[in-house]
Order: C-alpha cells, then structure tokens, then sequence
C-alpha cells in the first residue's frame, strides 16, 4: 500500500493496570525495558524504511481514565517524570524519533512549572504550549514533527470548543 509511517511503538508506562489503554499496548511497567524495546522497534522500522510515532506523550498509564472518554491525567512529579517518561521519551529522540504523538492527557506539574497561570486550569498535551514546546522541544531537544492523536476523542473535545481547539493545538506545536 505505501504506507510508510506507523503510528507506534507505544511508549507508555503500565503503571496502573486498571488502565483501559496500557495494560495491554506497552511493553510493561519498567521505563528501562520500555525504553529498550521501543528503540528496538524503531530500529527494526528504518530498516524497513518506515518512520514511528512514539505516543502517547507526556505518558499514559497513571489514571484509569481513557482519553477517548475523557482527558486522563498523568499526575507524577517533574522528578518521577523524569525518572520514568522523561527517561524514555530522551532515549528515543536522542535515539532519532523522527515525530512524537501528543495524546490527551494532561500533566500539571509541567504545565504548571513552564506556566504558573495555568494553576487549576489543565490541558491535554496537545493543547498545551508547556508541554509541546517547553518539555518536548526546550528540554527534551526534539526537533521532529509533532502530531496529535484523533481529535474527535473526547480527552480532545471536552478541553474546548472544536473550532478552538483545532487551532489551539496547532499553535501549540
């Protein structure tokens, strides 16, 4: 067919198991094994000259929400985020991760760090300038292309009006 970009490996961390999304689609709850066999995966793909998406930033697997009902939320410090999700997502760009898919799913302390005003007021990563540009691109050093997971989700749509939305999360990168 063509297709040329797989919308994977998934990245999370299983950190709860009553997790809808994660229980099943990661690689475990251990962010080395993670990191690993995401590089892996990303090896093997350019060797068939396909490029990966690795999702779903900042990291799923926290809550027991589903982002396709509603906004979940990852609710680790800056410090356990970066022992564990800032520690994958690192690897795997300094790796070459050639685009990274924002899911939607907030992250407060970042937001909050990178943004003090937005205390209270929660977005989805791919709303957010904090987490797009501050963390991914500022501090993690990804370069590539940023994509969005499906906009017609809920954890989408619940944060703001669609024709809002839409160019909110381009603006945000």
């Amino acid at each position: 067919l063509g297709i040329n970009w797989a919308f994977a490996p998934v990245v999370d961390i299983d950190r709860n198991y009553h997790n809808p999304i994660t229980n099943v689609r990661t690689f475990g709850d251990n962010p080395d094994t993670v990191a690993v066999f995401a590089a892996e995966y990303m090896r093997a793909a350019k060797e068939c000259d396909v490029a990966v998406s690795i999702k779903h930033f900042p990291g799923d697997g926290i809550d027991e929400r589903d982002q396709h009902l509603l906004t979940s939320v990852n609710t680790l410090s800056m410090r356990e985020w970066d022992d564990t999700f800032g520690k994958v997502y690192k690897h795997l760009i300094d790796k070459g991760a050639l685009t990274v898919m924002a899911g939607h799913i907030a992250m407060p302390a970042y937001q909050e760090h990178y943004n003090p005003k937005t205390k209270g007021k929660i977005l989805p990563a791919t709303l957010s300038k904090e987490l797009l540009q501050n963390l991914l691109r500022d501090k993690l050093g990804f370069q590539g292309l940023i994509i969005t997971d499906a906009t017609p989700m809920v954890g989408f749509t619940s944060a703001m009006a669609r024709e809002l939305s839409v160019p909110t999360a381009i603006e945000s990168g």
